[in-house]
């Protein structure tokens, strides 16, 4: 038994030492590996560093020459653009009387010419004849102009002009013309010279610098430079005397150059090793070189082989690797959480956009709807009494109206966002429009006891082709706003203007509507013309519109090709400027001053249904109605009162709030709360209710009693600290239902 256990011991024993010198293998054979992986790894990178080397001067060139040539070239393009701008000044100042004859106009040509220090400045007509100081040639041949028709502003490169190298500077010339012909260009020459000594493009004694070339490699402006000769063309040089490198050619520049794309060749000249990036210019047909000799980058080579050498080891290199892969990694994770919260926060807009959508549209076509079925029910059910009863029928006509006016402005906005809104010109004439609207506007304006001045000032055509529909639209929708938001006693204007500087054969017009009114904040001013928009104050929330008549009158006036804009300030009123360009009739009349009136547009939105014939009685119970429109408050109130209710009204949250706080406990029984209201909306109302310290009036019951009706609103108002929620048009057996259950 001994001898047994004695075995075991020992074949264990074995066992172990044969792991162990297994476990030791394994250690000096990774070892070993490990060794001859960082042998291998100095070796390979010391033998790679000069390739890796010159890869990096090829690339920190590159990147430096790249950012240079850009420097250069913006610097060039700004030249240009500053000659065109004063170009532009320069031509703005022609006046009539200089082009008088065509010594007048030679006069002012060089008097500019002297005035600016141009080299050289021209115009030229519609036939093609240049004009300058001195004389004028018939036809552009003589010139490098860039094109005929001269539709922009144009770069090109002359030097047929005297004996001078000349950059032309050319712009559109409009509305001008010399003995019946019209002049449709200005040209301005700078000497090459004179823009080289500008941009500075030489430095470094000729070992760096730039040049301005055409695609063909003829100069524009050329720096001096020790291995080429003057006067030669760059790439019967470059292809004759030169050795490329670095897998570029002078073949593969061409062709880069002809297509427009920036590159960098790398080349042998005299012996001397040339680094050259080339890059478009904007608006030209022309490229920027800038070239260095490698001797001024050499400096930097030995410091980048020293760095490179110090990497002598493959752990380094696998720590960087890993660190690199990590940092990658992390980097893709990053930007794939980014990306999932901006399509997160794209959703969310789309469906807070859709839902404050939905919500206007059904706030807007409930209000009218409840007031025409609530005074329906009110008529059928005092049909015996013929002055009530038309008082009520009035007023569904008004929200019928009203209704019909939302309709066809949803549908405007629908034809206007999906591009069928199509502009039909004919004849018309302004004072005759300005005539229709006194006719429409008259009688509201006079019924508000308002002044409304018409007036056609500094008219000299009133013949003119326009979509006379829309024109008319346009007006009124702005008088219209001016009617609603101007107090009794206010004044309201229209005022069309003719101005200067249009196009032969058209007339710039300025309309102005003005008022005296209420006036709109600069927040609200700045995005009056988005559709449903309305600005929420006291004194506007009483006011009925759709919010979508300054959002079609705008797309009239893009439509138009014209803009409008709005001055205003709280209490100071509003004035909306339009500014058009109309094309003139024939024969166009003189026009005369217009005078006229004014008149208003929509009615009150109330809240309502069907009156059951069996209601419950509520006699002694009184309830806070809380709602901001008139007409609204007198249904829900004789509804509620021949129930049996007592009723005292607030007019909006904050007036609510205020009788609640001032009331004892068991005065008032319910409360029922409109949600939008001015000062304070129906949810800040009920939580500052429920904040109460006094727990009693704290908990009176709060019913919603609104036209946001979708399921979200339902649950903000329980959110709210609201007990119930009856979205209008009112269902009266729930409404006296939800009354008995909450009063019980």
């Amino acid at each position: 038994m001994a001898d047994i256990n004695k075995k075991k011991e020992t074949g264990q024993k074995e066992n172990e030492e044969e792991q162990e010198k297994g476990r030791g293998v394994r250690f000096i054979t990774a070892l070993c590996i490990l060794l001859v992986v960082v042998n291998f790894s100095t070796w390979w990178l010391l033998k790679s560093s000069q390739e890796t080397t010159e890869d990096a001067v090829y690339g920190v060139s590159s990147l430096y020459l790249e950012e240079l040539t850009m420097q250069k070239a913006n610097q060039f393009t700004d030249t240009m653009k500053s000659e065109i701008r004063q170009l532009l000044v320069t031509i703005h100042a022609l006046r009539e009387s200089d082009l008088a004859d065509q010594k007048s106009m030679q006069s002012f040509i060089g008097q500019m010419k002297n005035n600016n220090d141009f080299d050289f400045f021209a115009l030229i007509d519609e036939h093609g004849t240049v004009y300058t100081e001195n004389e004028s040639f018939p036809g552009i041949s003589k010139f490098q102009f860039p094109e005929r028709d001269f539709t922009e502003p144009a770069v090109s490169f002359d030097q047929s002009i005297g004996n001078e190298n000349l950059v032309l500077l050319t712009v559109p010339l409009e509305g001008r013309s010399l003995d019946g012909s019209g002049l449709i260009a200005a040209s301005v020459g700078i000497d090459a010279d004179t823009v080289s000594d500008r941009l500075a493009l030489s430095q470094s004694d000729g070992r760096s610098f730039s040049n301005v070339v055409m695609a063909d490699g003829s100069y524009v402006i050329r720096t001096y430079h020790m291995h080429m000769p003057e006067n030669t063309n760059l790439f019967s040089l470059l292809e004759r005397d030169a050795e490329f490198t670095n897998g570029t050619s002078a073949k593969g520049w061409k062709e880069d150059m002809k297509a427009g794309k920036p590159g960098m060749a790398v080349y042998e000249l005299q012996d001397v090793l040339h680094y050259t990036y080339y890059m478009p210019i904007e608006g030209t047909d022309w490229f920027i070189t800038t070239t260095l000799h490698y001797d001024l980058i050499s400096r930097n080579v030995d410091v980048i082989r020293t760095t490179l050498t110090r990497n002598s080891t493959i752990q380094l290199i696998l720590i960087l690797f890993v660190l690199c892969a990590l940092f990658a990694v992390y980097l893709s994770m990053q930007k794939r959480n980014q990306r999932l919260h901006f399509e997160k926060l794209q959703a969310e807009e789309g469906s807070k956009a859709k839902s404050a959508f939905l919500s206007n549209m059904s706030h807007d076509i409930r209000t009218p709807m409840n007031a025409i079925i609530g005074f329906t029910n009110l008529a059928v059910k005092h049909a015996e009494d013929a002055e009530r009863t038309r008082n009520y029928l009035n007023k569904i006509l008004a929200s019928g109206n009203h209704l019909l006016a939302l309709i066809n402005d949803v549908l405007e906005m629908s034809r206007i966002e999906s591009g069928k809104l199509h502009l039909e010109e004919t004849e018309c004439n302004l004072l005759e429009v300005l005539d229709g609207l006194n006719s429409m506007i008259f009688g509201q304006a006079q019924d508000k006891q308002l002044e409304l001045a018409m007036d056609a000032v500094h008219l000299a055509h009133a013949e003119v082709y326009c979509d006379k529909l829309r024109l008319n639209q346009m007006l009124l929708n702005l008088l219209g706003n001016s009617i609603k938001f101007t107090p009794a006693g206010g004044k309201i204007s229209v005022l069309v203007e003719e101005t200067g500087g249009a196009p032969e054969g058209f007339g710039s017009y300025v309309i102005r509507v003005k008022d005296n009114g209420i006036g709109m904040s600069p927040e609200f001013a700045a995005k009056v013309f988005t559709p449903f928009e309305r600005e929420k104050t006291s004194t506007v929330s009483g006011i009925q519109g759709t919010g979508l008549g300054m959002a079609i009158t705008k797309n009239i006036v893009d439509r138009m090709n014209g803009t409008i804009e709005v001055v205003t300030a709280p209490g100071q009123g509003c004035e909306f400027v339009i500014r058009l360009r109309l094309r003139l009739r024939e024969g166009a009349a003189q026009a005369a001053g217009a005078g006229g009136s004014e008149k208003q547009r929509g009615f009150g939105q109330q809240d309502t249904a069907e009156i059951p014939e069996n209601k419950p009685e509520f006699s002694g119970r009184r309830i806070l109605l809380a709602e901001d429109n008139d007409l609204n408050r007198e249904i829900a109130a004789e509804i509620l009162e021949e129930a049996g209710f007592e009723i005292e009204e607030a007019e909006d949250g904050g007036t609510a709030l205020e009788k609640v706080r001032a009331s004892e406990p068991g005065y008032y029984d319910l409360i029922l709360m409109d949600i939008q209201m001015p000062v304070m909306d129906g949810y800040e109302a009920s939580r500052a209710i429920r904040s109460l310290e006094n727990r009693e009036l704290a908990g009176i019951p709060i019913i919603a009693m609104t036209a946001n009706a979708f399921e979200e609103d339902r649950k903000a108002a329980l959110e709210a600290g609201m007990d119930g929620h009856l979205a209008k048009p009112l269902d009266l057996d729930m409404l006296f239902a939800v009354l008995e259950k909450m009063l019980r």
